[in-house]
């Protein structure tokens, strides 16, 4: 017995011992490295609206740029290209200010051109003081002032709101009506008379709607009319929020000696928000 036992144990020992060694494991696959997505940066945020900078309406006047959408603004003295060459101080946010009876009267000399295929666009009207004086300043450090008699006014009616520079375009197309020589030239070119043919008729088309509306020309510049008022004053409120408010606005030093190189853009700053609009026009930040 005991040696039956002891064969049976060893014939299942070397069964064991001659069983198929399991199959080794599938090793993993290489580690590959994904890319991770990089998102798009984020697209820059648009130029800001120089009109989010402009100063509320004083009281009694109204902001020409907003009166029709068909009547369209071109503020020249915001930017640098005016006669000035550089950007006028009073002029850090683009706008057109009349008193509200040259406003009106204006409206219904550009709906009477209507017909005709043709409207007015707007050049400048009221004109901060300082605006005025930043004029007299670049002629006299230019050396050209002959030009303070007869182009440039130390005092002007466009400081009053009652005086306009405007030009005629055409409705169709959106085109400058020709006019002979640009807005703001300052010499016998502009004189209104000083045409012929077909830029005359222009002239006069101009002349006749703006005299039935009231206005009168400024025989020198056919681009310049005033509306005849009593009892208005020169304002120096600025278009720029950000400007220095009136009354407390003084020149830089030698601005009208030769050498003086003026500010050629506007560095604006927060100064007020749409909620806020109460504050007083011209305040700093």
């Amino acid at each position: 017995m005991k040696l039956s036992r002891l064969v049976l144990f060893f014939g299942l020992t070397g069964c064991q011992d001659q069983a198929p060694a399991p199959a080794p494991a599938t090793p993993p696959p290489p580690a590959v490295d994904v890319p991770v997505p990089v998102p798009p940066p984020p697209p820059p945020p648009p130029p800001a609206d120089p009109r989010d900078y402009l100063n509320p309406v004083p009281d009694g006047m109204v902001d020409m740029c907003t009166l029709a959408d068909d009547m369209p603004c071109d503020i020249a003295y915001h930017g640098t290209d005016n006669f000035v060459g550089s950007p006028l101080p009073g002029y850090g946010a683009p706008g057109a200010w009349m008193l509200r009876e040259p406003a009106q009267a204006l409206m219904r000399v550009h709906k009477s051109l209507a017909p005709e295929g043709r409207g007015l666009v707007v050049f400048d009207a009221y004109r901060p003081i300082r605006g005025t004086l930043a004029m007299v300043a670049w002629a006299e450090r230019s050396g050209q002032e002959h030009l303070l008699s007869g182009y440039i006014a130390r005092r002007s009616g466009h400081n009053h709101g009652h005086t306009v520079d405007l030009s005629l375009y055409e409705l169709e197309t959106g085109d400058p009506v020709d006019m002979g020589c640009p807005f703001d030239t300052l010499d016998e070119r502009a004189h209104t008379s000083n045409a012929e043919g077909e830029v005359l008729a222009n002239r006069m088309m101009l002349v006749s709607a703006m005299k039935a509306g009231g206005f009168r020309n400024y025989s020198k510049e056919w681009w310049h009319y005033r509306f005849p008022m009593e009892g208005t004053v020169p304002r120096d409120v600025p278009y720029g929020c950000f400007e220095a408010a009136e009354g407390t606005w003084q020149p830089e030093e030698g601005w009208n000696q030769p050498g003086y190189q003026p500010p050629m853009e506007w560095v604006p700053t927060p100064c007020f928000t749409k909620e806020s609009s109460e504050s007083a026009p011209g305040s700093e930040p």
